[in-house]
């Protein structure tokens, strides 16, 4: 059976783990935890953590000149944003804003 713990109680917890000469092994055998369990409640109580693990950023572009007309002037070729999981074509003369929901509910969806 899996235990529930209360925000309060959790607090003290990591609080005591930051504590300086904090065995973390012991407080979590004390508390009935296993250590690894501690250490994920302590780098989700960071501030910005659970945002940083997914892992968000920016990738390098490859632009390569096709020779053809440039989007300035109304032409242009489509973009392609490929990823491990996806390949998302985006036509010319796209908006940012398409752009961006697009890209954001391709990370939502995975």
């Amino acid at each position: 059976m899996r235990r529930r713990w209360s925000a309060e109680a959790k607090a003290r917890i990591i609080a005591s783990s930051f504590e300086p000469g904090a065995n973390i092994a012991e407080i979590a055998r004390t508390h009935g935890l296993l250590p690894q369990q501690l250490y994920a409640w302590r780098h989700d109580s960071i501030p910005g953590k659970r945002l940083a693990s997914k892992k968000l950023g920016f990738v390098p572009a490859v632009i390569e000149d096709a020779g053809g007309p440039s989007s300035a002037d109304g032409g242009g070729d489509e973009i392609v944003i490929r990823t491990a999981a996806v390949a998302i074509h985006v036509p010319p003369g796209a908006s940012e804003e398409h752009i961006a929901r697009v890209l954001a509910a391709v990370s939502r969806s995975g």
